[in-house]
């Protein structure tokens, strides 16, 4: 059984890849996907973010990581997912994904399984390690240790110099 996971992953952090373990331990085969919101601008492009995510998987052999523009429900169908496996942090997430699982679930039959994130991964975002690395803080331990100096090195490739250098 194959189960997908979706997500921005604009970085990916070390509780996406808590989440990601638990799934390559559940299901036979997971794909985690990238999925492209045209009106976000993230901190990554897409291929960056599936290249840091490979690094961060590289050690799970039931794990492939894609990308796609579509819907997350037209995704899991067209590649024969048998579920969708989302991580939850707090109560605004599972709200929210509650949500968005009885839509896929709606629009293409697939449902969705809620996995609660271990309690020491739950104050950790993608947002906040954006931040950290706006503000020139250390990441370590908020991202894998495998994406940590490629992330440090795109970051500055996608960061545009102080107006005025």
């Amino acid at each position: 059984m194959r189960a997908l996971l979706p997500g921005s992953y604009d970085p990916v952090t070390i509780g996406h890849l808590a989440v990601i373990e638990e799934a390559a331990r559940r299901f036979d085969a997971v794909t985690v996907a990238v999925f492209i919101n045209p009106d976000k601008r993230g901190l990554l492009g897409y291929e960056e973010r599936v290249a840091l995510l490979r690094l961060a998987t590289a050690h799970l052999s039931n794990v492939t990581v894609d990308f796609s523009d579509g819907m997350v429900a037209d995704y899991a169908k067209a590649t024969d997912c048998f579920c969708i496996f989302k991580g939850i942090r707090n109560e605004g997430d599972r709200a929210y994904e509650e949500g968005m699982a009885a839509y896929n679930l709606k629009r293409a039959g697939i449902p969705t399984e809620l996995y609660e994130t271990p309690a020491e991964y739950r104050n950790i975002s993608s947002t906040a390690v954006r931040a950290a690395l706006k503000a020139g803080r250390p990441i370590a331990g908020l991202v894998p240790e495998a994406t940590e100096k490629a992330l440090l090195a795109l970051y500055k490739k996608n960061t545009p110099p102080p107006c005025g250098s």
